[in-house]
């Protein structure tokens, strides 16, 4: 990790890096994906990053080693931060951090005690390794991250091990709904989201083997995000 958050020039150099991965003016339950990968699997915003790098941990995967790209892309990027805060949310860091020094990373070494609470809320955010064998798409208003990936064998832990990784029909029966009023899916929210993303038959289909999980709605607690004081 390089503990800077960039300036208007280093996100010029990451948007050339995000722009063909990813359909960045879209939103779920859109496809987000302008690259094609192989699977798609949805979980929850705030634990997305660090459920995946802990699969890439314990399967040894090569891609723990790879630089990755992170960056909020609404608020925007040049209208929000830069022309607020003269520095835009997005930063390198090695995809194997763990989460106290990403968070150490992220609240201490480059974000101040005084800098206000509003540079550090973002709802849109992506996540791009150097390789871009998969990439990862977070909307925090509707708690879903999605990542595309292309090694069934990472997909296949995400899926199996951690349980909390999952196709798009379990995940609108799990913590999908939960943003909603009621917890009742608008159907054509629904519809989409299963179509772009997939569903438990399609991702079993791409496996080769049955889903063992059957959902499950996560307790987990979030970790807390620093307001100012």
């Amino acid at each position: 990790m390089n503990g800077n958050f960039f300036t208007l020039d280093e996100f010029n150099d990451a948007k050339r890096k995000i722009e063909p991965v990813f359909c960045v003016e879209r939103r779920l339950p859109d496809q987000v994906f302008k690259r094609s990968y192989q699977f798609h699997l949805l979980c929850e915003f705030n634990f997305a990053m660090d459920d995946l790098q802990q699969a890439l941990e314990k399967t040894r995967s090569p891609l723990a080693d790879e630089t990755v790209l992170s960056c909020a892309l609404d608020p925007d990027p040049i209208t929000f931060y830069d022309k607020e805060f003269h520095k835009i949310y997005g930063f390198y860091f090695k995809a194997n951090f763990s989460l106290a020094e990403y968070l150490h990373m992220l609240w201490v070494e480059v974000c101040p005690g005084d800098e206000p609470s509003e540079f550090l809320f973002t709802e849109v955010e992506v996540y791009l390794p150097e390789s871009a064998s998969w990439a990862m798409w977070g909307e925090r208003s509707r708690d879903i991250a999605a990542i595309g990936l292309d090694d069934p064998a990472l997909a296949a832990f995400l899926v199996n091990e951690t349980g909390y990784c999952m196709d798009a029909d379990t995940a609108l029966g799990s913590f999908a709904k939960l943003p909603f009023a009621g917890q009742k899916v608008p159907e054509d929210f629904r519809r989409a989201l299963t179509a772009n993303y997939g569903s438990r038959d399609d991702l079993e289909k791409k496996l080769g083997r049955k889903v063992r999980h059957a959902g499950r709605s996560s307790n987990r607690r979030p970790p807390p995000r620093r307001t100012s004081t």
